[in-house]
């Protein structure tokens, strides 16, 4: 099936020869809600696909139409299940990388595995897998936004395009939140503290810190390594070596660092429809929803016609979180 755009827009999509299809990588009610949006700003029909889970969970990808010579753009939001999700996306890749699409270009807005981008004693840095893994699998560009770690685009040996949500956010702060200028941008945790003051300052708001909560992403986690015990001597090693201990870390009590007296906190309680999220809403009404299909569906137009992608980083410096 050939995706045509209205008349009202074609001028505008000027859609190629090999033209532009767009698939939704699951049956996730997230990730189909966000994949029509897309769809319906961009001014095509959603990809005929049918992925499916057989009987002993092995996931079966049926592409349902051609996609030979064409721009494929298969949407994947991350559900709970994300193993599946990852096998979904590889699985329909390759099917399209098979099927000889000119191009296929994988929307990913929150990348999966990407707290785990560094080494930490005797794991892996399992971003660098899927990332490896994505790319062998046909994958030809990467439409992401707000990676944990910006260094995460150094793992593909594709382009990837790092979308910010943040003047989403920014602007529902601005006209949602009544009086916003008494508010104080709270950092959850010492490591969020660069993100939240970048909100600060472009706000004009100030700035506080929760110190002591758990940060599990951080964490010295028992891995053996210390079994048996520690000892402060290695003497028996060598005889002239001594390693001093490291003293381990201890949580202090948790404490607000910074003026939150009588103000208005915003921490996190506005996300974006970029992953499912619609139990914890019912679990707490404050989490309010931000649409960012614009920019993902800009994103889509731009690659597709071969236009300029730097005025979807307009006003973004190279040390904004």
């Amino acid at each position: 099936m050939f995706c045509v755009a209205p008349p009202e827009l074609e001028t505008k999509m000027n859609i190629t020869k090999g033209g532009l299809v767009l698939f939704s990588a699951n049956s996730n009610s997230s990730c189909m809600e966000l994949s029509k949006k897309i769809a319906e700003r961009l001014g095509v029909e959603m990809g005929k696909v049918q992925v499916y889970q057989e009987p002993n969970r092995e996931t079966r990808v049926q592409i349902q139409e051609s996609v030979r010579g064409k721009d494929v753009f298969i949407i994947q939001t991350v559900s709970k299940d994300v193993n599946t999700t990852i096998m979904e996306l590889l699985i329909m890749v390759y099917a399209c990388k098979t099927s000889c699409a000119k191009s296929i270009i994988g929307v990913i807005p929150y990348f999966p595995y990407s707290k785990q981008c560094k080494m930490r004693k005797r794991g892996s840095i399992v971003s660098k897998l899927l990332a490896s893994m994505m790319c062998k699998a046909g994958l030809t560009h990467l439409i992401t936004m707000d990676l944990h770690q910006k260094e995460i685009q150094g793992f593909f040996n594709i382009p990837v395009d790092n979308l910010r949500a943040s003047p989403f956010l920014l602007q529902y702060i601005q006209e949602e939140i009544p009086d916003y200028r008494n508010a104080v941008i709270v950092a959850k945790s010492p490591a969020s503290a660069k993100r939240a003051q970048s909100f600060a300052e472009r706000l004009r708001l100030g700035i506080a810190v929760i110190h002591g909560e758990a940060q599990d992403a951080e964490s010295d986690l028992v891995d053996g390594r210390h079994s048996p015990p520690m000892v402060r001597s290695v003497a028996a090693i060598h005889p002239s070596l001594e390693i001093p201990m490291l003293i381990p870390k201890e949580k202090p009590p948790i404490t607000v660092v910074g003026d939150v007296g009588g103000r208005i906190a915003i921490i996190v309680v506005v996300v974006t429809n970029t992953i499912p999220h619609e139990i914890q809403k019912l679990q707490c009404p404050k989490i309010k929803t931000v649409d960012i299909s614009m920019i993902l569906s800009e994103a889509i137009r731009r690659i597709h016609n071969g236009e300029s992608m730097s005025y979807l980083f307009r006003n973004i410096g190279l040390d904004d979180a």
